[in-house]
């Protein structure tokens, strides 16, 4: 028997589409659809905009019908999309009331705050572009990680030797003698360094996505507002941090490490949208933990 909610229903501009699902928020590959997500309180109407990889305009911008929302969320499933090479966010209309905190504005093109992965901030440093009103963009994210037989360690609290480290700061000298300075592959290179150390657990500062060029310098350690779910670009080898963060965490498991995040949410993110997030981490990354 075929279910019949993986099935269109609908049809856009040549694409077809379906009520979609509205957990988990973000954008998620279910079958031969993606599922896109997302809550708003106070929107009266939001637009996926989906662009092709690196080009600057959208080639469709997609509606979500009335259909397509349940309480304050929007979803949609858009169905045999080439989800590796494309680019989305969203337009959202409603209020405008500073006073009130609403300044929704249909011409802007928002980034989804449950994004997975950003393109745009894989150059540590770069500044940004401030011409270009939309260079950052989410991608689509397929789950299709081998995670072999890897599961989180359960060291004992009391047996612990614990590294504290800065993912870029780690490995960014010239001294740290690895072939990817600066990512969570040069931290994999170090294993043996930290095995000699007798090290068996390393802390990592924030490793989502943050503007270290918000602020009128640097800002290095990343604490602040940033996209939590999205692992930094700038601190991938290759431009795929969330395969070389499996990969970095799946190495340490194999030495004995553990993986433990300093996850520092900024003000205005509720218990229950950080323990989404934590929740998150534990089942995609497979870390140990969190401080």
């Amino acid at each position: 028997m075929q279910r019949v909610d993986l099935f269109p229903t609908h049809e856009y501009k040549g694409l077809k589409l379906r009520t979609g699902r509205p957990y988990p928020f973000g954008a998620t590959v279910m079958g031969n659809a993606v599922n896109f997500s997302v809550y708003s309180r106070y929107a009266t109407a939001c637009t996926l905009v989906l662009f092709h990889n690196h080009e600057p305009e959208p080639f469709v911008e997609i509606p979500f019908l009335k259909e397509f929302k349940m309480g304050n969320v929007f979803s949609m499933m858009v169905f045999d999309l080439d989800f590796e090479n494309i680019e989305y966010g969203y337009r959202m209309d409603g209020p405008w009331n500073p006073e009130e905190g609403h300044r929704f504005d249909k011409t802007k093109i928002l980034m989804d705050p449950y994004a997975k992965l950003i393109a745009g901030r894989d150059v540590w440093g770069a500044q940004p572009d401030w011409d270009n009103v939309y260079q950052y963009r989410a991608r689509v994210v397929c789950d299709d990680f081998d995670w072999e037989d890897d599961l989180p360690l359960e060291t004992p609290v009391n047996e612990l030797v614990i590294y504290e480290m800065h993912v870029r700061n780690f490995t960014c000298g010239a001294d740290a003698n690895v072939k990817h300075p600066g990512t969570f592959a040069g931290i994999a290179e170090k294993i043996p360094y930290l095995k000699e150390l007798g090290v068996n657990q390393i802390q990592c500062m924030p490793i989502y996505e943050f503007d270290e060029c918000a602020k009128t310098k640097i800002n290095y350690w990343g604490y602040g507002p940033a996209f939590y779910f999205a692992p930094k670009e700038a601190y991938s080898s290759d431009g795929c941090a969330v395969r070389e963060l499996k990969d970095m965490v799946k190495a340490c498991h194999k030495a004995d490490i553990e993986v433990v995040l300093e996850m520092p949410f900024a003000a205005g993110i509720s218990e229950q949208e950080a323990a989404e997030c934590l929740r998150f981490y534990m089942m995609e990354y497979h870390v140990d933990g969190f401080v």
